[in-house]
């Protein structure tokens, strides 16, 4: 099957919702469990370092959930799955896009599989839930959710953001990008709920502090299926600039769709936030997306993802995804971890070992950790072109390095202050 065509056979499963489980032991290569669950490996001498991965495999989320299970399991194939005296066992658990079922999936993978970590889950209404049981359990979370507050005002010291950086900390700099352009006026488009409440919070924030001004905000339900009528009004704002939050569904694609058959795409720039161009929305749409600018802390044809991007490709015939590249990230910097300890260690002693470790070879770039547990990371401005071979994809045209999640907020003043919704808008 052509690439594009599975790209858009696993986009539109990402619109409808499955109910089903699949639980897949060691999706990376893998050496069998051990009777104890995690203590040596008496084939090769060393000790399992076993993982637990949560990931959307059905459900209206499913095509993340393949990305990055695809995205990990590239990692341990290209570089084995011994890290120095450990062998890496890998624990694939579906979460079926839901809360109830992620939570149901991480007790299992403590109590049953006992392993060492748990990496997931994406969706930001699993992964408070999620993390909050973790902690309690002693087990370390390594976040791919953009979620704010579990690295803000849920932080627990057993959360590690490894594969994402927080909601609004990529769209601070969207703000500022937009009025060094010059733009001084801007109106919002965001989805009604927290990842949307988050993407336009950081770009309004950030934009009015630099001195701009943001006269009209829009908010759609996430079911919505037409956003025309916001397109309309987008359309008849006398504002300089447009920011979009969408959450990288078909909510996306109507947004594009609409925003060319009304006009606004050639009466107004467009500045939007990383999900509105993923690689699915790219291949749905097609020319629409050609020279819309969008800010996410990825982009795949950015230099520094080169070697990750041409080895994805060649294996799944895709361009690989945000959440491709962050679990393929988070099995790095565990690998990185790995390589430097005599014996396991859990809980806080691994969150330290890894904030500790060498990550100079990160595929992020140059990136740290801050007191909270989260990515201090460069965050890319990006346009949408056309490659040689006419697939599209976002290119690197400006990068703000060592972005905090704080931007440059005081974060005792910003963790006081309640999070970003439809009221508390960054204004």
């Amino acid at each position: 099957m052509r690439s594009t065509q599975r790209r858009g056979l696993r986009f539109a499963l990402a619109t409808t919702v499955a109910v089903a489980g699949l639980v897949v032991a060691g999706c990376a290569p893998s050496s069998s469990l051990s009777d104890d669950g995690g203590g040596g490996d008496a084939s090769t001498g060393g000790e399992v370092f076993k993982v637990g991965v949560l990931a959307p495999m059905t459900g209206f989320v499913s095509a993340i959930g393949t990305d990055l299970k695809q995205g990990w399991e590239l990692y341990w194939e290209q570089n084995g799955d011994t890290v120095g005296v450990f062998t890496v066992e890998t624990v694939l658990e579906d979460d079926a896009s839901s809360p109830d079922t992620a939570l149901a999936k991480a007790t299992r993978l403590v109590t049953e599989e006992k392993v060492d970590a748990v990496v997931g889950p994406v969706l930001a209404n699993q992964a408070l839930a999620v993390a909050d049981y973790l902690d309690q359990e002693g087990v370390v979370n390594l976040a791919q959710s953009s979620a704010d507050d579990i690295t803000q005002r849920e932080f627990s010291p057993l959360v590690l953001r490894t594969g994402a950086l927080a909601g609004s900390q990529t769209t601070f700099p969207g703000g500022q990008w937009a009025y060094d352009e010059g733009y001084r006026t801007a109106a919002t488009l965001c989805v009604d709920y927290a990842f949307g409440w988050e993407s336009c919070g950081g770009f309004v924030s950030a934009f009015v502090d630099a001195g701009g001004t943001v006269p009209l905000q829009l908010w759609y339900p996430g079911d919505a299926t037409d956003l025309s009528t916001y397109v309309t009004q987008l359309v008849n704002a006398d504002v300089d600039v447009i920011f979009a939050g969408t959450a990288g569904g078909t909510d996306s694609s109507n947004f594009l769709r609409s925003a060319a058959d009304f006009g606004l795409l050639e009466k107004t720039p467009v500045l939007a936030n990383c999900c509105t161009l993923d690689q699915a929305i790219l291949e749905d749409v097609g020319d629409i997306a050609l020279g819309i600018k969008s800010v996410a802390y990825y982009a795949e044809g950015a230099p520094q993802v080169a070697d990750f991007v041409e080895a994805f490709e060649a294996k799944y015939g895709i361009i690989p995804s945000v959440y491709a590249f962050g679990a393929y990230a988070t099995a790095q910097m565990l690998a990185a971890t790995l390589a430097g300890l005599d014996e396991k260690v859990t809980g806080e002693e691994l969150v330290a070992a890894i904030k500790s470790a060498d990550l100079s070879d990160s595929p992020w770039g140059k990136v740290s950790f801050d007191d909270y547990n989260n990515l201090v990371a460069p965050v890319l401005v990006r346009d949408v072109v056309a490659r040689d071979d006419g697939k599209l994809w976002n290119v690197e045209i400006g990068e703000f390095p060592d972005v905090s999640q704080f931007w440059t907020f005081d974060p005792e003043e910003f963790l006081a202050s309640p999070p970003f919704s439809t009221t508390r808008t960054g204004q």
